[in-house]
């Protein structure tokens, strides 16, 4: 599958268009450090048609318009939402390639609406701006996420935004018991600065309770002596949730850092909620996202 690099000094980025844009690598050069989280089932040909999500949990995408796959009715109508959303598995269009930036767009068919994102390199930052249009006549109910798969290291640490005060289990398991409990972000059972142990196979995900205040969260890397920050436009993307699988998850070991416009996951649960975004015929949703690999105790830029 063809693969589109923006490279400067300092960043190599690697994306594969045919797979909705997906950054396959990125790579800080003078660290020798890569952020995105790589397995060996790193399958690089397009996903069939409603294909599962699970064999291609490698790298960095969205998930829209939902995360959770599942059948809805909504005022009538019938909709079917795929495993992960739909970006992931379509083949995007290349448009206005420069060494540093790239433009993809791709229609949706099955939700009418026009999806397009530019990617630029500026210094140790990737900025991602996103344009999404209804272009259809009927509304859209969506969730738009950052699905960001990450290395996965026993020592990183989670930096958590501003606003935050307590996390929601939304995955039973044994680190945080029944899906919907509700946890002090300080508390004697789970440490939410922290990963879970790569010795005892768990996986975890979980979201802040409350609307983050500032759009500012990451990941530090004391071994490797860097940090991923992530910044975004908190008006857009109200809520984070936090996905961490230590061997748990198909052997797979990664963690992400999940800005979301919606709360959580499905689009039935964030309707239940009263936490759904509604993007009405003919509204364009425009936001922006950055991910800055830098390296710890520098001056941020």
């Amino acid at each position: 599958m063809e693969t589109v690099v923006l490279e400067n000094d300092v960043l190599s980025v690697k994306l594969l268009p045919g797979m909705g844009g997906r950054i396959l690598s990125f790579y800080r050069k003078d660290k020798g450090f890569e952020l995105a989280a790589r397995t060996e089932r790193e399958y690089c040909e397009m996903p069939p048609e409603n294909a599962g999500f699970s064999h291609y949990a490698f790298g960095m995408d969205e998930a829209f318009p939902n995360i959770n796959g599942e059948r809805i009715t909504w005022k009538g109508r019938r909709l079917y939402y795929p495993d992960h959303g739909e970006i992931w598995s379509h083949a995007f269009q290349v448009l206005d390639q420069e060494p540093l930036s790239v433009k993809l767009v791709w229609l949706s068919r099955r939700f009418s609406y026009r999806y397009e994102k530019k990617l630029s390199l500026e210094g140790e930052k990737l900025c991602i701006q996103y344009r999404i249009a209804n272009i259809g006549k009927e509304e859209l109910p969506c969730i738009w996420t950052w699905h960001g798969l990450m290395r996965y290291e026993q020592d990183m640490e989670i930096l958590m935004p501003e606003g935050i005060s307590n996390c929601r289990n939304v995955l039973e398991g044994s680190c945080l018991g029944k899906e919907g409990r509700i946890y002090p972000i300080r508390n004697s059972t789970y440490d939410f600065a922290k990963m879970p142990s790569a010795e005892i196979q768990s996986m975890v995900k979980y979201y802040g309770e409350e609307r983050v205040s500032k759009g500012y969260c990451g990941f530090l890397y004391p071994t490797q002596q860097v940090r991923c920050i992530l910044q975004y436009d908190a008006q857009a993307l109200p809520y984070l949730g936090i996905w961490i699988t230590a061997g748990k998850f198909q052997g797979d070991y990664n963690c992400a850092l999940e800005p979301s416009s919606g709360f959580y996951d499905s689009i039935s649960k964030a309707r239940e909620l009263g936490k759904l975004q509604i993007l009405s015929s003919g509204e364009t949703l425009e936001f922006e996202l950055s991910i800055t690999l830098g390296k710890i105790g520098a001056t941020e830029g």
